[in-house]
């Protein structure tokens, strides 16, 4: 039995090798390195020393740098949003590793986590920098810094008072707890050798937000727009982790790519397009109510509709001021409201309300609280790449501006997109500036001319040439000049159009609205010379294609980024009902997966109670504007919004509140306060000299339902209803509405066609053809009922999400397939099954073994006991516990977001 024994203890040992390996792993809670992970309670690791004020660069005729400022990250930038640094040192004689650990603050931004595999040695510092956490540490409140472990055990912390810091120093605590001010020694000690940088850098990365649901399978008429006849009357579309995983007709096969463990299942009973693109919008203004204005010029200055001549008039009215630069400057200045970001996000939320999924006009500067949220930002960072440049009032057209990078960048394929505002007007000098522009070689593939107005077919046939894109702005162009771009000679040129509204002053409030006055100009001027389809392109597949997106959004596909708007079925042509949609119809905007805007039951099924009531012109709806990935993400709806109607009021004990006293100002009293803005606010007129003309007025409502000013405003200009009577606008909006779902509806759409292939995925084993074509038949039943909820039935057709193993659907999942989204149960099981076989085969050999005749021979009466070494239940649980590891980060960080020239 020697033999045997010997067998079967080797067969056990080769058996518990990669389990104990596991196990001991797991209790020593080692990193890769085999760095111990040590808990925060047990550990030594302290915050150390806080830079809450870094000098700032200046310049003088005598210095370059004043104040002595120090780029402590060598990152060619400086002040808080790049040297604010947060240090830890470990003081204690054994190393640390704090891999995942995370850093937080009290003052509002975002948590962070540490670099994965950052291990401190004994009595080593490692220094974060606040351009590699956004982190901000205030100032004028004071925070508290913690660091604490993955099991969120706090190890440290350290506090510093408000408006305390001086300029150029850090807090350290002395041996008593007692804060000193010292010169910064960023990642390395008091008696290290000095240094002119920092030592021992680490980065800090978001937290992920997982309150939004990861995986939702939304169920409706699908319009992919990526062919007009590709639309699927009873279709899927599958979510997951902000990717769009699949797209299949209810009577098609569930496609190899979906998985749909633990998927939310939305019957949305309404239409799904992919998420609207604006290509020219000025975000900062989008506060501000429609201008009422009066055209100040003489008439041999006016264009002949009676508005302004081109861009440079408009803005010397005198009203200009008080309506629009004072409400836009006062509400970012921080020594006034302080609410730049703040107004971003209520722009946002106006956008994201019409189901708009990304924007273009941002401003590019201090973006951490508004830059990840709600809608995309077209020129800052998306889909790992930032090749956006925008000119908005950059003087491109002028002798001097050479444009020479743009080029450059073109010719090295970094350069997306080129947003130029050129021709905006319908005088000569407008014209003019495309020709200037084009003598310089910037008309290019990647130039996408917003306006346009004033050009005409020769131009545009240049601009198809090179492949160039024109944005097209009807309502601000009619408001402001009273004639619009000739769009008809731009699409006979060949030139790909999209459709943006411009900006609050004189735009409409998001793509949605627009879309009314291109197909109003579109019937009454152009005799419909665009399909609806072809006006639902202007919003989707072209923007997106315009900047270099097309890989990314503006389609519905397997494998794109699930930016979706789900608008109510009311319309059985899909495209006309994109196009009458309004504010009531928007049953849900999805930007990367996370549902931001909708109706409080689609809200509720994806994000529970996170969301906010958002109301307004009797249209009710669910919003989410707070993250916990970003500054101040959790301010709510609420604030927002009650803080920008008072940024607008303009209420002097408000501006005494909140308002910095200026320099040399008395500002004891409401007196002190209407003094200044006496003299400071009186504007350009000489009749209003030393009387305020700041206004008190309404912000720009989100929605346009209701808003009556709005149409009041645009009815009453002459000038701008002289080809087009606008005063048909409310028309699309006079709709009856029941509880928010339109009266007296019932669309009956067709059953989709076996023998199409309208999701595009290239792993369905359905067999369907490339027949795109849609099947107008009536065997099926998907009626819209009169209390505007939709009903789908239909008995010929199987349902493979609802009912899988059905006969027609089973065949596509079988066992032999691998799915490539492999869950980790699968591969815990996997790992079992192999590690089975594997102790199998080794038994097998040591009883081969140990059957074969030896010096001692076996007792052939004696019976063979194999105890059973682990339960079946156990096996099955064993998994490789390697602890969480972050996605890897860039190799190289983003470069910053370009400024919008102005």
């Amino acid at each position: 039995m020697r033999l045997t024994r010997h067998a079967l203890f080797i067969a056990v040992l080769l058996l518990l090798a990669p389990i104990a390996n596991t196990s001991f792993s797991s209790l020593t809670d080692e990193g890769e390195n085999g760095q111990h992970r040590v808990a925060a309670r047990d550990s030594s690791v302290v915050v150390s020393e806080l830079l809450v004020s870094p000098n700032n660069l200046v310049s003088n005729d005598t210095s370059d740098n004043v104040y002595g400022a120090m780029d402590w990250n060598n990152d060619g930038k400086y002040g808080k949003y790049s040297d604010q640094f947060i240090e830890l040192w470990n003081s204690g004689t054994t190393e640390v590793n704090v891999s995942d650990w995370k850093l937080e603050v009290t003052s509002g931004s975002p948590p962070c986590q540490l670099a994965w595999n950052t291990v401190i040695p004994a009595d080593g510092r490692i220094v974060v920098f606040s351009a590699d956490s956004d982190i901000i540490l205030d100032y004028f409140d004071g925070d508290t810094v913690t660091v604490s472990d993955t099991f969120g055990e706090v190890a440290d912390s350290m506090t510093y008072p408000a408006q305390d810091s001086w300029y150029g120093k850090s807090y350290v605590e002395n041996s008593e707890g007692e804060l000193l001010k010292v010169s910064p020694t960023p990642g390395f000690g008091p008696d290290d050798p000095e240094s002119t940088v920092a030592l021992n850098i680490v980065k800090c990365f978001k937290i992920s937000d997982t309150v939004s649901s990861n995986a939702f399978l939304l169920k409706g008429r699908v319009v992919t727009m990526d062919g007009e006849q590709n639309v699927i009357n009873q279709g899927n579309v599958m979510v997951r982790d902000g990717v769009i995983e699949g797209v299949w007709a209810d009577n098609q096969a569930i496609p190899l790519s979906v998985d749909l463990t633990n998927a939310v299942v939305i019957e949305t009973n309404g239409t799904i397009y992919p998420g609207l693109i604006d290509l020219h919008n000025h975000m900062h203004y989008n506060h501000i109510p429609l201008w009422d204005f009066e055209v100040h010029l003489n008439d041999e200055q006016k264009s002949a509709e009676g508005g302004y001549s081109n861009r440079y008039q408009w803005g010397n009215n005198w009203d200009y001021g008080p309506s629009i630069t004072w409400m836009k400057n006062n509400v970012q200045s921080n020594s006034r409201w302080g609410m730049a970001s703040e107004q971003m996000k209520y722009a946002e939320v106006q956008a994201v309300s019409g189901g708009v999924t990304a924007v273009q006009g941002s401003p590019g500067t201090s973006t951490q609280a508004w830059d990840s949220m709600l809608s995309r930002n077209v020129e800052l960072y998306n889909f790992g790449q930032d090749g956006m440049s925008t000119c908005s009032v950059c003087g491109a057209a002028d002798s001097d501006y050479t444009g020479s990078h743009l080029i450059s960048q073109n010719q090295s394929g970094s350069l997306n997109a080129w947003f130029v505002h050129l021709a905006e007007g319908v005088d000569d000098s407008s014209r003019e500036e495309f020709d200037a522009l084009w003598d310089k070689g910037l008309i290019m593939d990647e130039t996408v001319v917003i306006h346009g107005t004033g050009m005409e077919r020769t131009q545009f046939d240049k601009m198809a040439t090179v492949g160039a894109d024109l944005v097209w702005s009807p309502i601000s162009n009619l408001l402001l000049y009273g004639n619009t771009t000739d769009i008809r000679a731009v699409d006979a040129a060949g030139v790909d159009i999209s459709l943006a509204p411009d900006w609050g002053p004189s735009g409409s409030k998001n793509n949605l609205h627009e879309l009314k006055v291109a197909d109003l100009w579109n019937t009454d001027v152009l005799n419909g010379y665009f399909s609806g389809y072809e006006l639902a392109e202007m919003v989707t597949s072209n923007p997106a294609e315009a900047a270099n997106w097309e890989n990314f959004v503006g389609k519905i596909k397997a494998g794109m980024y699930a930016d979706l708007v789900v608008m109510d079925t009311f319309h059985d042509d899909p495209y006309r009902n994109l196009i009458e949609s309004i504010d009531d119809d928007v049953r849900l905007t999805v930007v990367q997966g996370k549902a931001v805007f909708g109706d409080t039951d689609i809200m509720t099924a994806l994000k529970g109670d996170d969301w906010e009531p958002i109301n307004g012109g009797g249209v009710q709806k669910a919003i989410d504007i707070t993250s916990t990935t970003e500054i101040d993400g959790m301010q709510t709806w609420a604030s927002v919004e009650a803080g920008m109607a008072m940024a607008m009021r303009n209420d002097v004990s408000d501006i005494l509140e909140h308002w910095s006293a200026p320099n040399d100002v008395a500002w004891n009293n409401e007196a002190d306060v209407q003094a200044y803005l006496d003299t400071e606010f009186d504007g350009k007129n000489p009749a209003t000299s030393g009387v305020s003309q700041l206004k008190n007025v309404v912000v720009d409502p989100i929605f346009t339902t209701g808003d009556e000013r709005y149409f009041d405003v645009i009815n009453r200009s002459s000038h701008g209803n002289t080809h087009v009577d606008m005063s048909k606008l409310y028309s699309y909006y006079d709709v009856p509405m029941l509880n928010g779902e339109r009266t007296g509806v019932n669309v009956d759409l067709g059953e989709d066609s076996t023998d199409s292939n309208q999701n595009g995925n290239s792993d369905s084993t359905s067999g369907n053809s490339q027949d795109t074509g849609t099947d107008d038949s009536d065997s099926s039943s998907y009626t819209s009922n009169n209390d505007g909820s939709t009903d789908s039935s239909t008995d010929s057709t199987v349902d493979c999400t609802a009912n899988p193993t059905a006969e027609g659907c089973t065949d596509q999942q079988s066992n032999d397939q691998i799915l490539p989204d492999t869950t980790a149960a699968e591969e815990s099981e996997t790992r079992a099954t192999f590690l089975l076989v594997a102790t199998i085969g080794i038994l097998a050999i040591g009883l081969f073994f140990a059957t074969r005749k030896s010096e001692d021979q076996l007792n052939l009466n004696q019976e063979a006991m194999i105890e059973k070494m682990w339960d079946d239940e156990i096996l099955d649980g064993q998994t490789l516990d390697a602890g969480f590891i972050p996605a890897p980060p860039p190799l190289e960080a983003a470069p910053p977001p370009p400024s919008e020239e102005e």
